[in-house]
């Protein structure tokens, strides 16, 4: 079995900036691997034409409705609807977590943890998630990224009223492209997602794409002081310019954080920032890493190279 290797991902905030030690061993190389295949997207036109056959053949499909069993499929045209998909209960609660050593941290979160659980669908199913508000606060879920339907937007007072501590919301929606997103919440924004209600959200692929090891690194800043009491999360002067930035930076919740690779091998690294205003400035020194997807989209692939700005969102 092969030992594993160390992955240093240098990062720091547009302001302050940060200093990380290098690490001994770097083994990162995401380039495109030769077995994955192409995603095909099928567009619809947006006007078609129907023969008389084709309509009444519909039609007689769309009585298979009231013949189901109990109705639990749905027809349209006379082919049955997938309902495959992936099922969650999401609770948002209180959580005291550790970002300065030896103090905690009255952070809120999303299953559980800061940052909040990783949510993994297969890309053109359903997610279905119903969630539970135990917060003193209300709040909602907005999908970062994804095209779903107005309803299931989670923006207050636009798709939805925001749920109320001690309610539940059931979002349901299919997941129409592949890509690594994230989840927060559209309600008192600067707060919420400073306290910690943020999460990732990946779509996978309808075909498999050929990467043995992948990993998610979620960048998140926190505004927190040296005993780890938030501060303000939001700065009128610093938010007109490149936004407020925390005293503190993590990957996946844990300050000055190494990440296990197995080495030698090539490694998927779904890179997130999970931030509303910060930018970080990304390195890899002595890493081999190539970019083939930005914001959900494939690009040609292309070199990492010396530093990366990473933008919010």
């Amino acid at each position: 079995m092969p030992c594993p290797a160390f992955l240093r991902l240098n990062f720091s905030s547009w302001y302050p900036p940060l200093s990380l030690r290098k690490c001994r061993c770097i083994v990162f190389a995401p380039r495109i691997c030769s077995q994955m295949r192409s995603v095909v997207v099928f567009e619809v036109p947006p006007f078609m034409s129907f023969t008389r056959r084709q309509i009444l053949t519909g039609i007689a499909g769309l009585a298979v409705v009231g013949l189901g069993a109990g109705g639990a499929s749905r027809y349209w045209m006379g082919r049955r609807e997938s309902q495959a998909g992936s099922d969650f209960v999401l609770i948002a609660a209180p959580l005291d977590i550790e970002l300065v050593s030896g103090h905690k941290t009255p952070a809120w979160a999303f299953g559980g943890s800061a940052p909040g659980t990783e949510l993994r669908v297969r890309q053109g199913e359903w997610l279905r998630l119903r969630f539970i508000n135990q917060l003193p606060v209300e709040t909602t879920i907005h999908w970062h990224g994804i095209r779903l339907p107005l309803e299931m937007d989670g923006v207050p007072y636009v798709s939805q009223l925001p749920v109320k501590p001690g309610e539940y919301f059931d979002y349901k929606f299919r997941v129409p492209d592949a890509g690594s997103y994230w989840y927060h919440p559209h309600v008192s924004s600067s707060e919420e997602l400073g306290r910690g209600l943020v999460g990732p959200l990946i779509v996978e692929e309808r075909e498999p794409t050929g990467f043995a090891h992948e990993r998610t690194v979620s960048l998140k800043s926190w505004h927190v002081d040296e005993v780890g009491a938030f501060t303000e999360f939001s700065v009128l002067r610093e938010a007109a310019r490149e936004g407020t930035a925390g005293r503190l930076s993590t990957l996946n919740g844990v300050p000055q954080a190494v990440i296990e690779l197995p080495a030698g091998q090539i490694t998927r690294v779904r890179l997130l920032n999970l931030d509303n205003t910060v930018t970080y400035r990304l390195n890899l020194p002595d890493a081999e890493a190539q970019i083939y997807a930005l914001d959900g989209n494939p690009v040609t692939p292309r070199p990492f190279g010396d530093e990366y700005w990473l933008g919010p969102g």
